[in-house]
């Protein structure tokens, strides 16, 4: 019986040890499959849908942040250069089990095009977006006679220039509260005397707002609209609303 009992707890012991040796070799081989699996989640990158700048564009940028394995902190880096990007207003990269990264990019929109040399395309917010190739891809109201001097626009930051935030700012409210005139404007200019002067697409009418009180005057040319219908500011060879009480307008010949 006490040798049955010792055999017993030889076995035990055994079964204890073997328990143990399996374990630990387990561990082991869990992290290295964990160590691996996260070695390998750079190697898919997934990128929300974009409409300003093909995905390529932002593949470039993270290529080699992606390649390289001495970097840490690989997210952080990642989110950096595609904040960094003029084009994006925002970003968020996040990392996704088991084998994939995420990155989704809310691009800045182009409002207008500032008439310089080169040409940059403008923001609702006044952000200057470099000419990438891709001018020709849209139709923009350009802005003319505005100060052309580089250092007011640097790439990727705010327009330095005042007149040009304002006329950034009435085109951003004619866009959100009057589109039919945003979409069928060709042109944004400023005189020799500072007033702001607008000019049509489809027939090259001109509306002169004058440099005071703009969002009341275009709230004024929006009522003069109402009450032509069914014809329409492009009947006219110019409209103009820079005095008050009044509207000046010329038919277009026939």
């Amino acid at each position: 019986m006490i040798k049955k009992n010792k055999n017993k707890s030889e076995f035990i012991k055994v079964a204890i040890a073997i328990s143990c040796f399996m374990g630990f070799f387990i561990i082991i081989f869990v992290s290295f499959w964990w160590s691996g699996l996260k070695d390998s989640n750079t190697t898919k990158i997934k990128f929300s849908e974009t409409t300003i700048l093909n995905i390529g564009t932002y593949e470039k940028l993270i290529s080699g942040i992606i390649q390289d394995n001495t970097i840490h902190n690989k997210i952080t880096r990642i989110t950096k250069s595609i904040v960094d990007h003029p084009y994006v207003k925002a970003a968020r990269v996040s990392k996704h089990y088991p084998s994939e990264i995420r990155i989704e990019i809310m691009e800045r929109q182009p409002i207008a095009i500032v008439n310089i040399e080169p040409m940059v395309l403008l923001d609702e917010f006044g952000f200057v977006l470099p000419d990438l190739g891709n001018l020709n891809n849209y139709d923009l109201p350009i802005m003319s006679n505005f100060n052309s001097d580089k250092e007011l626009y640097p790439s990727g930051d705010k327009a330095k220039s005042v007149k040009v935030i304002e006329c950034i700012s009435l085109l951003s409210k004619l866009k959100r509260q009057y589109v039919g005139l945003y979409d069928n404007l060709s042109e944004i200019k400023v005189s020799s005397s500072n007033e702001i002067e607008l000019i049509l697409a489809d027939q090259p009418t001109q509306i002169f707002l004058g440099n005071e009180d703009i969002n009341f005057r275009i709230n004024i040319l929006r009522e003069f609209e109402k009450e032509l219908k069914p014809k329409t500011i492009s009947n006219f060879s110019y409209v103009d609303i820079r005095y008050d009480n009044q509207v000046i307008a010329k038919r277009r010949n026939s």
